[in-house]
């Protein structure tokens, strides 16, 4: 056993309290389940996902608390960052690669409003991905936004930040608005 087949095998015991973080669970290898968990943040169906799979909801439900488990469990982080590189590698989203996007790709003042509606619509009751089916995205457009706006904000603070946080304002602004205008629906008897 070399040198890297010894730490390896040291990093997954942490990891996973001796379970191998990285080893497959139920046939189903960790690649494989990242690459799972894209479709889904990509709008698959988890019905649909399970069934391309092959397997039944327990199953999946077994596979997925197991490898959620052991990347809680990750005291090193190795399963993150792991995660992480191979989900962004394949995650599609409804934009284009976010190494390809412009200031046109999605514009600031969009972003801007999708942020404010996340936040008043959530505090209604509104599942965040279906706010974000409203405005023509998926959990993974919202991540790369997020990092390509958030780069932008941060590299130009008087700039882009102060023109951001005006934007916000007046977003949340509508939103509360309308959230008040909508009412509460004490209309609505159980």
């Amino acid at each position: 056993m070399g040198i890297f087949d010894s730490v390896l095998k040291t990093v997954q015991n942490v990891v996973s309290g001796g379970k191998g973080g990285f080893n497959a669970v139920e046939g189903m290898e960790f690649e494989d389940w990242v690459r799972a968990n894209a479709k889904l943040a990509a709008g698959t169906k988890t019905e649909e996902l399970v069934k391309s799979l092959g397997f039944d909801m327990p199953k999946w439900d077994r596979i997925n608390n197991e490898f959620l488990a052991r990347m809680k469990n990750d005291r090193t982080f190795t399963m993150n960052i792991r995660y992480a590189s191979i989900f962004n590698s394949v995650a599609e989203g409804n934009l284009p690669k976010k190494k390809d996007f412009t200031e046109n790709t999605f514009p600031l003042e969009k972003y801007a409003e999708v942020m404010a509606a996340m936040e008043f619509l959530g505090k209604q009751g509104r599942d965040a991905q279906d706010v974000l089916k409203d405005f023509g995205l998926t959990v993974v457009d919202y991540s790369n936004l997020g990092s390509y706006w958030g780069k932008k904000i941060a590299f130009n603070p008087m700039s882009t930040g102060m023109k951001f946080q005006n934007l916000l304002m007046e977003y949340r602004a509508k939103y509360e608005k309308q959230i008040k205008e909508d009412g509460t629906h004490d209309d609505i008897e159980f």
